[in-house]
């Protein structure tokens, strides 16, 4: 379940942030807005991306994968929850702002689903084979997001609205609590902060 989960996480970065572009139209007109503040939302995802490389690099480090994932599902659901919540407030700059949240949690899947899909397929080629496997539905994910926003709002972007695409956002939440309680509840290893002799009785372990 852990696996799945996380190549599902894999598929969510490419949703969340491939919905950025097309819900840029939706903003404009639904705020009647200039051109380049509809791309605002595009623009917080991928600043948030600029804010938090080096900060996620250290926690990935200092506290693991299981922090580190948990902590990043935590801030999507408040990211998308946030984005959410500016349909039915009807406010640009709430919206911007959830975008700006999920692009931290972005950032974070990022730094840790693919160290921590290969951990969890016992590295080598299965830990190999499951890193492409996520890559594959990272690139159906951006590819479903603007078909699904194009079917929510019915293909009347002018007439469209913030609140419209609720469905994709409450989607991603759902992956995003779910993804919370099985890694909450999952065992993962964390080679990486071993010790020396945790490392040699692990190998010794794995040998027997």
């Amino acid at each position: 379940m852990a696996i799945i989960v996380m190549i599902l996480l894999v598929g969510m970065i490419s949703f969340v942030t491939n919905l950025a572009s097309p819900m840029g139209d939706v903003l404009k007109n639904q705020f009647d807005v200039a051109n380049w503040m509809g791309t605002l939302g595009v623009f917080a995802n991928f600043i948030a991306y600029a804010c938090m490389g080096i900060p996620a690099g250290i926690i990935l480090r200092r506290k693991g994968y299981k922090f580190t994932s948990l902590l990043a599902v935590t801030v999507g659901f408040i990211g998308v929850g946030i984005q959410f919540l500016s349909g039915y407030a009807e406010s640009f700059t709430v919206y911007v702002a959830g975008a700006f949240v999920a692009g931290f949690s972005m950032c974070l899947l990022n730094i840790v689903v693919n160290p921590m899909l290969n951990t969890l397929g016992g590295g080598g080629n299965k830990g190999n084979q499951l890193i492409q496997l996520g890559g594959s539905l990272n690139s159906i994910g951006g590819t479903i997001a603007p078909i699904l926003l194009g079917y929510l709002i019915g293909g009347k972007v002018e007439a469209a609205t913030v609140s419209d695409a609720a469905p994709a956002m409450i989607i991603a939440m759902s992956i995003f609590a779910l993804a919370f309680v099985i890694i909450l509840f999952t065992k993962i290893p964390e080679p990486h902060m071993e010790t020396a002799e945790e490392k040699a009785a692990r190998k010794a372990g794995n040998k027997a």
